[in-house]
């Protein structure tokens, strides 16, 4: 009987919240995984993707880590199969991996396509290859490769011929379990039916079994606080002639995921709702609703207080919602419309005129006689225009008393002019003398050789 494990986004590294211990978590959740299935004496295990969490940035402990463990499996004579995810390499450049690396130390088999003349599918050599034949199993692998998935797909499917059990392992999300880039129609794997017995798939962080032929595992730890409480695990998978398959899942770190509204709960509300849990420390993310004066009195770290005092969390997140609770006095119906034509006017620069406007408006209400409302029309205009006469003869005499102002600056000057040469003499005398007492820096070059400041 064939028995394997498949599992996918261990996402090795990846110090959440930049918690060094929630970067051991995930390392734990990737041991039990591989322990589960040496215990079970699996004939291979499958990692479909995102072993790691950054393709670039490695540091030597969770290299570490993900050699360690995967030095158990090898122990057992257990091969690890696997392809590179999003996080684990970019998708085109010929850049040598860390799964390459780990697959150089005969710790994993990295399947990948090659291209040359067209895409290239070439059995496993012991450094490179697409597929792999353990005993009567044919795995085939495909790397993550973004947008460009569907065409590498479609070219790849007419190279896979059918022997035993056939596996086909990539990272590739499909659409309508989960929004996020990277996905592709659930049609284009189901054109592998009759070549392929079972897909292997990672990249979204949920678990889902499409047809009994498509599979997707979910993330082993929470990668994000929206994939808490989601199926998640690994699959063992059992095959005599049917399939059979069970989702382990792990216990994992807890997350405390509440929402409060201090008006009405208060804090003495988020202690009675933070007793109900019995966690050890848990990470601890707090939604908490409030007017803005109750916001004003509640200090931030009162709630951080009474958090820790119950939970004693490894994390610890706050948001705050709060509202401004406007009580406008609603005045009579003639004050309201005053307000409202009087804004509108001001914004388009016709202020001046709102008082009559608003007259106006008032002789339309009250009758319908146009000959009050033309009377009313040229009081208006006479008035705006004597008021613009007036404006003319002020701009007027301003000019004239900024011209004499300007006239007896010019005659002032012309007094000062013999002075002129002697303050400017002095003036370049002051500046010589600042300057040979003076270090002044040329930012480009701020050193030379010898290590000392340069001067410009």
């Amino acid at each position: 009987m064939l028995k394997f494990v498949h599992m996918a986004d261990i996402h090795l590294g990846y110090r959440q919240y930049g918690s060094e211990e929630r970067a051991l978590d995930f390392a734990q959740a990737f041991l039990k995984a591989v322990n589960f299935a040496v215990e079970k004496k699996v004939d291979f295990i499958l990692i479909a993707g995102d072993l790691f969490h950054k393709r670039s940035e490695m540091d030597p402990v969770t290299l570490a880590q993900a050699s360690k463990v995967l030095e158990k499996a090898r122990s057992a004579r257990i091969p690890v199969i696997a392809v590179e995810g999003n996080h684990d390499s970019t998708y085109f450049r010929e850049t040598y991996s860390w799964m390459d690396y780990l697959a150089a130390h005969n710790l994993l088999i990295n399947l990948k396509p090659s291209f040359g003349d067209g895409i290239v599918v070439e059995e496993w050599d012991g450094q490179s290859g697409a597929y792999i034949d353990i005993g009567d199993v044919r795995i085939y692998g495909m790397k993550y490769y973004g947008s460009m998935t569907e065409r590498i797909l479609e070219l790849y499917i007419p190279k896979i011929k059918k022997r035993g059990f056939t596996i086909f392992t990539a990272h590739v999300g499909v659409e309508g379990y989960m929004n996020i880039y990277g996905c592709i129609p659930a049609s284009r794997l189901h054109r592998l039916k009759g070549k392929v017995d079972y897909v292997a798939l990672g990249h979204i962080h949920k678990s889902f079994v499409e047809g009994n032929f498509i599979f997707n595992p979910g993330s082993i730890e929470t990668c994000e606080i929206s994939e808490y409480g989601l199926d998640r695990g690994i699959f063992y998978v059992e095959y005599d002639g049917e399939l059979r398959y069970k989702l382990v899942k792990f216990k994992g770190r807890d997350f405390i995921i509440l929402n409060v509204n201090l008006d009405e709960e208060g804090l003495e509300g988020l202690k009675r709702k933070l007793k109900n849990f019995n966690s050890k420390k848990p990470v601890v993310h707090i939604g908490i609703s409030c007017r803005r004066d109750t916001r004003k009195s509640v200090n931030e770290e009162k709630v951080r207080e009474v958090v820790k005092a119950v939970v004693d969390p490894l994390v610890m997140k706050i948001s705050w919602e709060v509202a401004d609770i406007f009580k406008p006095v609603i005045e009579d119906r003639e004050n309201i419309e005053r307000c409202v034509i009087e804004q509108l006017l001001q914004n388009y620069r016709y202020g001046d005129i709102a008082e009559e406007v608003l007259r106006l408006k008032s002789v339309f209400s009250s009758s319908f006689d146009i000959k009050s409302v033309d009377r009313f029309v040229e009081s208006i205009l006479e008035s705006k225009e004597e008021e613009r006469e007036f404006g003319k003869e002020r701009e007027k005499a301003k000019g004239q008393e900024k011209q004499e102002e300007k006239e007896k600056e010019r005659k002032q000057e012309v007094q000062k002019e013999p002075n002129l040469d002697k303050s400017v003499e002095r003036l370049e005398s002051e500046q010589e003398g600042d300057q040979e007492g003076e270090e002044v820096w040329d930012w480009r070059r701020a050193y030379d050789k010898r290590g000392k400041a340069r001067k410009r």
